[in-house]
This record gives C-alpha cells, structure tokens and sequence, in this order.
C-alpha cells in the first residue's frame, strides 16, 4: 500500500469527476436502477424497511466495479454487472450491510436515551414543527455523540466492499483492513471528506439563491439535477481512493 499526501484527498475527487465524464449515462442509470430497487425493496413488508440497508454494500462495489471497467477503457453493460457477483461476496457484503443496520439502530438508540427521539423524528418528519418536546440542546449533543460514533464506524466499512469483492477477504478481515488503512491514511481522507461536506454546503446555498431568483418550482427541479450529478460523481470518487491505496484490481475480474 501506497502512503499519500494530504493533497490526494482532492485528487480523489477529481478522479470521480474524470470518471463520470467518460460515461456519464451509464453512471447516472445505474444510480438510478438503484434508487428504483430501494423504493421497491421497502414496499416490501416486514422487512422492507431494513433492506435497503443491508444491500448498500453490494451497491457500493458495484458501482466501484464499473468504475474500475471505465478506468482500464473496458466496455461493460448492466448485465457484465452483477456477472462480478457470487453467493459468498454477496453474503459477505450483506454482512457489512448488517454492521450499518446496527450503527442505525444505535444513533437512534442514543437519539431516545439523550433527548427523547427528537434527532430520530426531525430526520423521519423533517417538521421541526411537530416535534414532540424541542430540545435543541439534547438534539446537538446527541447529533455530536453519534458524530463520535460515526467516524470509526466509517473507518471500518470505507473499504470493506471492494476488499471482500476483489481480495476475497472475510467479513472480519475486511474490517479491520479498512479501519486501519484510513487511520494510515488519515490525511488524505481529511481533505477528501471535508472537501465534499463544503460542496454540500454550496449547494444548498446555490439552492437557495436559486429559490429566491427563479421561483421554487424551477430551483427545485435545477436542485434535483444537481444533487442526482454530484450524489453520482461522488459514487465515483470512491474507486480513486481504493486504486490509489491498495492499487488497481486484476483486470481479469
């Protein structure tokens, strides 16, 4: 594995967007495949709710995956896809899609016991306004907790799915090698994840620029738009950050 510079936070951002322009529209109808599945999965009752969760992962390599066939110049279509696919990397990816069920149930576990579920009912509502009994006190210091909580979470899963996809690691494994690769490679990964917090940012201020100039209805639609091209070059840019730590994969998977 490769140690980076803080610089190559930036750079791994740039990768994405590289990578959305040679095909932009097999990205984007991938993404949106996705968005459709999640919609239909939690149609499903009883256990809709939950597994959307649990296949977030195999999603995530997925994606990684054609990312990977656009950056050797390969050719690949929604059926070479899922081809990458077997029972034990799906069930392993499954597994990880499990730890971010957990850490779910937790923040809203520590959203009830810190302030009454008010974080939990303004993310399900998103009304202010209805919330049971407001405390933006509690709200803050239960959001920073599960802030705490989030980091080596993420830590452990950042790489977890193109591992066990294309190192054929174990679940156990996997996590541990993501968690101690990010911690190796903190400095990149600063400037990488404080770079699209700050373009989040813009947008939403972008969005209300544009809700003030052109009306709602239009800086709504322009907003979606946005959001649809910046969620899928974000998806994008985590391919750079594997290739770039742990190399590029056997071109013959």
């Amino acid at each position: 594995m490769n140690l980076l510079k803080a610089r190559t936070g930036w750079d791994w951002i740039l990768g994405g967007l590289t990578l959305f322009r040679k095909r932009p529209f097999f990205l984007t109808n991938l993404f949106f495949i996705y968005l459709i599945s999640l919609i239909l999965l939690s149609m499903i009752p009883f256990i809709g709710q939950i597994l959307p969760i649990l296949i977030a992962p195999v999603f995530t390599f997925l994606f990684m995956y054609v990312c990977f066939s656009i950056d050797i110049g390969r050719q690949i279509t929604f059926r070479e896809c899922f081809e990458v696919l077997d029972r034990t990397i799906i069930w392993r990816l499954v597994m990880v899609g499990g730890v971010y069920l957990i850490f779910g149930l937790f923040a809203v576990g520590l959203s009830f016991l810190v302030e009454g579920g008010n974080l939990f009912f303004l993310f399900v509502q998103s009304s202010p306004d209805k919330l049971p009994s407001p405390d933006l006190g509690g709200m803050f210091i239960a959001l920073g907790l599960i802030f705490i909580v989030y980091i080596p979470f993420a830590m452990a899963t950042w790489f977890a799915a193109p591992l066990i996809g294309w190192k054929k690691m174990g679940f156990g494994k996997a996590l541990f090698y993501s968690f101690f690769t990010v911690v190796r490679e903190y400095r990149p990964f600063v400037v990488y994840m404080f770079s699209w917090v700050f373009g989040f940012i813009l947008l939403n201020l972008a969005s209300g620029l544009l809700n003030i100039l052109i009306g709602r209805s239009a800086a709504a639609f322009i907003a979606f738009i946005l959001s649809v091209i910046i969620s899928v070059w974000m998806y994008c840019s985590f391919y750079p950050t594997y290739r770039d730590i742990f190399g590029r994969p056997d071109s013959n998977l």
